[in-house]
């Protein structure tokens, strides 16, 4: 039984890295909490503000997630100190004013895409202040 657990668990651990990675700590004085989800191969964390909106969401997958087009690059910014560059993504919605994504390359091969679904300018900003914040790992 014993050997049947172990055998168990190095196969989890085989495809562990991108499902398993933890959400990443929220900076103190946030009033912001993480909304956790997972896959078999991604973990979706969605940061909540106190009103239940959500001011950005970060995948952790193996494998680029998705390619953005230069032709949709909108400005410049920092997501734990690593310079990025946030672009519209192609799939227009509704029900969001202001929209932003970025990838970003982690190790061995796992990637952490960043997304901002804003309402307005005002949450556009808290949600790239926030992102500035974050330590991706």
């Amino acid at each position: 039984m014993q050997k049947m657990l172990t055998s168990f668990g190095l196969l989890l651990g085989t495809f562990a890295p991108a499902a398993m990675a933890t959400c990443p700590h929220l900076p103190q004085g946030t009033d912001v909490q993480w909304e956790e989800s997972s896959g078999q191969s991604h973990r979706v964390c969605r940061a909540i503000d106190a009103d239940g909106n959500q001011l950005l969401g970060v995948m952790f997958t193996e494998g680029k997630p998705l390619k953005l087009s230069r032709r949709n690059r909108v400005e410049e910014g920092t997501i734990g100190g690593r310079e990025v560059h946030w672009y519209r993504p192609e799939i227009a919605q509704a029900d969001a004013a202001e929209k932003r994504v970025t990838v970003l390359e982690l190790s061995d091969d796992r990637y952490a895409q960043v997304w901002i679904d804003a309402n307005d300018p005002e949450q556009l900003r808290r949600a790239l202040n926030l992102a500035a914040r974050l330590a991706l790992y």
